[in-house]
């Protein structure tokens, strides 16, 4: 969840240019997809995109960490997307958006031991058209286990439903977590269980302005062999308006300011470990993205809260904090590499990892033996 100030880079090439989480969070966005920028992630958000946004295939490199995807743990994902007559359609493979494997890996190591079944090896189908109005819907599944001949036997299931429509100036979609479920922990009755969770979207464009809103609701229970439970839901508005403006040929500028409200609470069967934080904020973003070669596009951000950025947090015991939410400015650049019809994306490495590809803190140095990280490769056809 962004709540922050962002000046980023963007371009003026077709929509359908990029292709890759590298872009989103070069441009400081989600990582799923953006809420007023035009990209082949957002079939993720908007399956109805689908209709202007195929005939490509995509590689995202990455590792299977069992942990949500990250900058320091991207997860390797990809597919193609295809245009037939009146229909498009698509698969995807590996992509783990909001599944909460890093709660379910609570440990955060390797191995799934004290841990439940994380998601794993999610395909996804698309299929769009066009009959006056551009609609699209998106199915997701996935179900993996481990039967050991000793010990505890631990499974995971999900499934998820996107549905989204295109009419002239309106957009809108909605998203649902239909079911995600895991057995098995430390004991053989340890249980996580998704609630169905609903993501669901408005936005109307007018000249070069967007207006928009996002709402988002999720949660689940974790409930224990000896029957103790851990109920935990949460909540995230976004309202905003964006606006774009080419400032010269080949370079694109955004402005995007949006209030997002959100809402996390933890409740444990004790009731004196309860915990809820509620964290408001008004972000503003500015960006561009340049052409600077015909074989080489940049583009950057800076993000910082503005105004707005309170955060607080009630203890079930009676404690109460109230602070403004720190640390919030983050800088981010990438660029796109183009070779005809084949494009490779990436984040510009300014952090102190290591050539193995390992992420740590952002220290304002180049490291050009660390150039590109968030890597992803993409062929039109």
């Amino acid at each position: 969840m962004k709540k922050t100030l962002v000046i980023a880079g963007l371009a003026v090439l077709s929509t359908t240019a990029f292709a890759s989480k590298a872009r989103l969070q070069a441009l400081g966005q989600d990582g799923r997809a953006s809420l007023f920028l035009d990209d082949t992630r957002s079939v993720f958000l908007n399956p109805a995109k689908l209709n202007t946004m195929s005939d490509y295939v995509t590689a995202e490199w990455g590792t299977g960490s069992r942990a949500d995807d990250s900058e320091a743990a991207p997860h390797a994902e990809g597919g193609f997307f295809k245009k037939s007559n009146a229909f498009a359609y698509g698969v995807y493979v590996g992509n783990e958006y909001g599944t909460n494997n890093t709660v379910k890996d609570s440990d955060g190591d390797a191995a799934d031991t004290a841990d439940f079944a994380t998601t794993d090896n999610v395909t996804e189908f698309f299929l769009a058209g066009d009959m006056g109005m551009k609609w699209g819907a998106r199915f997701s599944f996935s179900s993996n286990e481990n039967k050991p001949s000793t010990g505890i036997k631990k499974e995971n299931s999900t499934m998820g439903l996107g549905l989204g429509v295109e009419h002239g100036a309106i957009e809108a979609y909605t998203n649902l977590v239909l079911k995600d479920e895991s057995k098995g922990a430390t004991a053989a009755g340890d249980k996580f269980d998704a609630e169905t969770g609903i993501n669901a979207g408005l936005s109307y464009g007018m000249n070069s302005m967007k207006f928009y809103a996002d709402y988002d609701k999720s949660g689940y229970k974790i409930t224990d062999a000896t029957g103790t439970t851990s109920d935990v839901a949460s909540s995230e508005l976004a309202v905003g308006v964006a606006k774009t403006h080419e400032i010269a040929a080949g370079s694109t500028m955004f402005m995007d300011i949006r209030y997002n409200m959100t809402s996390w609470e933890d409740k444990k069967a004790t009731g004196t470990n309860d915990k809820e934080i509620d964290t408001t904020s008004l972000p503003l973003t500015i960006g561009f993205e340049t052409q600077a070669t015909s074989w080489l596009t940049l583009r950057a951000s800076v993000a910082q809260n503005i105004v707005i950025g309170d955060k607080e947090t009630k203890k079930g015991n009676g404690d109460k904090t109230e602070e403004t939410v720190a640390n919030s400015t983050s800088v981010n650049a990438g660029a796109t590499f183009t070779f005809g019809k084949l494009m490779i994306d990436g984040v510009v490495g300014n952090t102190s990892g290591s050539r193995t590809g390992n992420v740590g803190t952002k220290n304002g140095v180049l490291t050009t033996d660390n150039l590109m990280t968030r890597v992803a490769v993409s062929y039109w056809f």
